[in-house]
C-alpha cells in the first residue's frame, strides 16, 4: 500500500532535530562516501556474541573536519548513540557485525 498523506498527522509540519524521524535506514559503514542524506541520529544494534561484550562505531560528526572521527561505545542490545548529526560512520574502526540504523527526514 502506498504512502497515504491523510494518515500521517505530521506530514504537514516541518522537520526538527527535535521532530520524529521519517526515516529509518540500515546503514553500511563507509571509509569513502559520506552519508546521503546525513543523520539526524543513529541507533545501533550489538548482537550479545559480540566479542568482548562491547563494540565500537566510528563516527564523524556534522560539523567535524574531513577525516576526523570519534569512537563511540555500545553494549550488546539496540541502543541510540549519543545525540548528534552524523555525516559518516566508518568501516574501519567500527566492530563487524554490529547494525547501525540512520534515522532522517527524507
Amino acid at each position: 500500500m502506498p504512502y497515504q498523506s491523510a494518515r500521517d498527522p505530521l506530514s504537514g509540519l516541518a522537520s526538527s532535530l527535535s521532530s520524529p524521524a521519517r526515516r529509518v535506514v540500515l546503514l553500511v559503514p563507509s571509509d569513502v562516501a559520506d552519508l546521503d542524506p546525513y543523520a539526524k541520529a543513529l541507533w545501533v544494534h550489538v548482537p550479545a556474541d559480540v566479542a568482548g561484550g562491547v563494540a565500537t562505531v566510528r563516527v564523524t560528526a556534522v560539523g567535524a573536519a574531513d577525516g576526523e572521527s570519534v569512537d563511540l561505545y555500545a553494549p550488546p542490545g539496540l541502543m541510540p548513540l549519543p545525540p548528534f548529526q552524523a555525516r559518516k560512520v566508518w568501516a574501519t574502526g567500527t566492530t563487524a557485525g554490529v547494525r547501525v540504523y540512520a534515522l532522517t527526514d527524507r
